[in-house]
């Protein structure tokens, strides 16, 4: 069931992303979605190196949610961010509880535990138990999915 996340959530998944690509990219891809939508003064065009630096520094402050001004900011550039993030990200915020979210997890977890164990490091064993229980949190979705 898809829910819609309040301006907090959305501003701690956009926390969440930069910390794991940076806020250069969080800053452009974000640009690029609301200029693709018409643009206006709220964020600036990255397209070149000053650009994507106020772009960058508008989207830190913005979803800083420092004040009733930059609140404001932030409601409006809501749908913006949603479209902007990674498709699993956007999920985890807007369907917790989804059979495609759970299934990319359990995914990624099976590939680090695999990669961990053709390198033979040392938490191989501990990354594989993980792989376990997200794919034993799949069994529960697949069967809600196969009664449908």
């Amino acid at each position: 069931m898809k829910i819609t996340p309040s301006i907090e959530q959305v501003a701690a998944g956009i926390e969440s992303w930069a910390q794991d690509v940076g806020w250069k990219t969080v800053g452009v891809r974000m640009s690029d979605v609301y200029q693709s939508r018409g643009g206006g003064k709220l964020i600036p065009p990255a397209n070149n190196e000053q650009g994507i630096q106020n772009a960058k520094q508008r989207v830190k402050r913005i979803f800083s949610l420092a004040g009733p001004r930059y609140q404001k900011m932030a409601d409006e550039l809501a749908d913006v961010a949603l479209s902007a993030f990674p498709k699993e990200k956007r999920l985890e915020l807007e369907e917790p509880n989804s059979p495609e979210l759970a299934t990319a997890k359990a995914m990624e977890a099976f590939g680090s535990a695999m990669s961990a164990l053709t390198i033979r490091c040392p938490s191989a064993t501990e990354k594989l138990g993980r792989a376990l229980e997200t794919l034993q949190a799949l069994v529960p979705i697949v069967e809600q999915v196969v009664l449908m």
